[in-house]
């Protein structure tokens, strides 16, 4: 497997008196490991125990790259804001751009 085929979900990020804690869930079809964003800075054994479990052929230095650019994108998805009157009109459009997308595929 490679490691752009791991997917980063459940992303949680706290923060309590400037302390910040993430912890998220990297999966593939089928197996999940529960993950401190702490823990990739700290524990080396982490990286053995991931290329383990998803039998990752890359190597240590290329999984952690991809494991921090995919929490990244994940904390990105995460943290956006839709402010003012227009938030509930850009997702009916969505919706509906969607189902017409749908529909043209047929």
């Amino acid at each position: 497997m490679l490691c752009k085929d791991l997917k980063v979900v459940s992303l949680n990020i706290t923060e309590d008196h400037y302390e910040f804690k993430a912890l998220f869930r990297l999966c593939t079809d089928g197996r999940c490991i529960d993950v401190d964003l702490a823990q990739l800075s700290s524990d080396e054994r982490l990286f053995d125990e991931i290329k383990r479990e998803f039998e990752i052929e890359e190597s240590i230095e290329e999984i952690k790259k991809v494991i921090m650019e995919k929490v990244m994108e994940a904390s990105t998805l995460e943290s956006k804001i839709v402010e003012g009157h227009e938030c509930c009109e850009e997702k009916e459009t969505e919706k509906i751009d969607r189902v017409l997308g749908s529909l043209n595929a047929i």
